[in-house]
């Protein structure tokens, strides 16, 4: 089995001060927004985009991600009751010390992104076209960074495909050793949501290779919104991590995901006419020129 092999968090560590550790999970990240970014700059440039914009937008769009999924991360904490856990500024935007929410950061990313655009007075929905599946496949390859940590797992299975997890980075639930042996598997769902990234940039990628000249700009962003979301309101159901509303099973971040999906259906609609959109309805009153007023006097 595959988790048979511990691999220590740390990469390397950059002499300075009394260290600073650099972690495979960083590495990993990275990795996989560089091989994201390629086949987008290489699809923008197909389009006749300009991809020097598309960079420069891209290290704006990343940071601004990162900071709006460790917000979302700590916003839900709070829901959940965990509030104490962040005792200054420093606790809340530190991704070092703890975790991330990628659909708040998605969300935050895309509207920094929609700014940079319209300022940069660019088009709007091929930059969104190439923005999807290149996100699918950084995450793809970005989950694994989780099975290093130790992370992302789902409840004990019996399943062939179960991984082991050391005592240390069991969740609450599962921390007591006389009920949960060190021999449970648990469910790999870093490696669910991993192959479902997958096969959806596969999916996406070959649709837009062979519809990119008949499909009108932004219908890959939101066919990648129902694939990305869908998937991962099913993946909600293997994260025993998420906060829940009240005792259902239902967690904030599914319904985020069942909204990105709804959203995804609403864009396609919109982008061939099925669903007029509120700023259309704006510019047909706007080329309307008024009628004159009657003198009543």
């Amino acid at each position: 089995m595959f988790d048979a092999i511990q691999i220590n968090r740390v990469a390397f560590t950059i002499p300075i001060g009394d260290g600073f550790p650099i972690y495979w999970y960083a590495i990993i990240i990275t990795v996989g927004i560089a091989i994201g970014a390629w086949w987008a700059g290489r699809e923008i440039e197909r389009r006749k985009q300009n991809v020097d914009e598309l960079y420069n937008g891209l290290i704006l769009v990343v940071f601004a991600g990162y900071f709006f999924a460790r917000l979302t991360y700590v916003l839900l904490d709070v829901f959940a009751g965990r509030g104490a856990l962040y005792n200054s500024l420093a606790d809340v935007i530190n991704i070092r010390t703890g975790g991330v929410n990628i659909l708040g950061g998605f969300i935050g990313a895309a509207l920094i992104g929609v700014w940079y655009i319209r300022r940069r007075r660019l088009n709007v929905w091929h930059y969104a076209d190439v923005a999807g599946p290149a996100l699918l496949i950084a995450q793809s390859i970005g989950r694994w960074g989780n099975f290093i940590n130790q992370e992302l797992y789902g409840p004990p299975t019996d399943l062939p495909w179960g991984i082991h997890i050391d005592a240390v980075n069991r969740l609450f639930a599962y921390a007591d050793i006389t009920q949960y042996p060190l021999d449970t598997r648990f469910h790999p769902t870093f490696l669910y949501e991993s192959l479902w990234l997958l096969l959806g940039f596969a999916l996406l990628v070959g649709l837009n290779h062979r519809y990119r000249g008949q499909w009108r700009p932004g219908t890959l962003f939101g066919a990648f919104l129902i694939w990305w979301g869908g998937g991962r309101a099913w993946i909600e159901l293997f994260r025993p991590d998420q906060p829940t509303i009240g005792g259902s099973v239902i967690t904030y971040s599914m319904i985020m995901a069942l909204l990105l999906a709804v959203t995804g259906v609403v864009v396609i609609l919109a982008r061939y006419g099925k669903l007029p959109l509120p700023e259309r309805r704006l510019k047909r009153r706007r080329k309307t020129k008024p009628k004159p007023r009657r003198n009543e006097n």
